[in-house]
């Protein structure tokens, strides 16, 4: 599950059904260069079906785009042991809201300076990021780039954070 995949992606040929070839753009990973898009196909379990998955043959994961999800209705809900797919329909309370990231060219973005809580004051996830926490909060933070973070930091817009700036 991916909040920063605009497409759906796979590396892996035999997951797709129905693919079709095709001549598509080229996509930047992490790590290494990156890779063609060369087929299209549908993805499904028997009771989900995932449609337009890209087939990338250098990608290394695959990759369900959260906005694709989005856009056939379902909802999604992240904790720290899983995701949750919901059926279209599902509706959470909005006293159980804390924070609302809109949608913006198929990403979530979160403005840390204006972003309304139900409390009085935001806190940090951790108070210290190494490196390995650095890649494990940048997903979890919505792809947000280590400048947009010591931003948070710099201006106090995050209260909790003991440290001068995330590298």
């Amino acid at each position: 599950m991916d909040s920063g995949a605009s497409r759906h992606m796979t590396g892996t040929l035999n997951l797709l059904k129905n693919v079709r070839s095709i001549r598509g753009g080229y996509v930047g990973f992490l790590g290494i260069q990156g890779g063609q898009i060369v087929g299209e196909g549908t993805l499904t379990n028997g009771k989900v079906m995932f449609d337009k998955v890209n087939y990338i043959s250098e990608l290394e994961n695959n990759l369900l785009s959260i906005s694709q999800i989005s856009d056939k209705c379902f909802s999604t809900h992240f904790t720290d042991k899983e995701c949750l797919i919901f059926k279209p329909g599902f509706k959470i309370p909005d006293n159980w809201i804390l924070m609302r990231a809109p949608r913006e060219n198929d990403l979530f973005a979160l403005n840390m300076s204006t972003a309304s809580t139900s409390t009085s004051s935001a806190q940090c996830f951790t108070s210290k990021a190494s490196e390995r926490e650095y890649i494990l909060w940048h997903p979890r933070m919505g792809h947000i780039n280590v400048t947009k973070m010591n931003h948070l930091v710099y201006n106090n817009l995050v209260e909790g954070v003991n440290l001068r700036s995330f590298h």
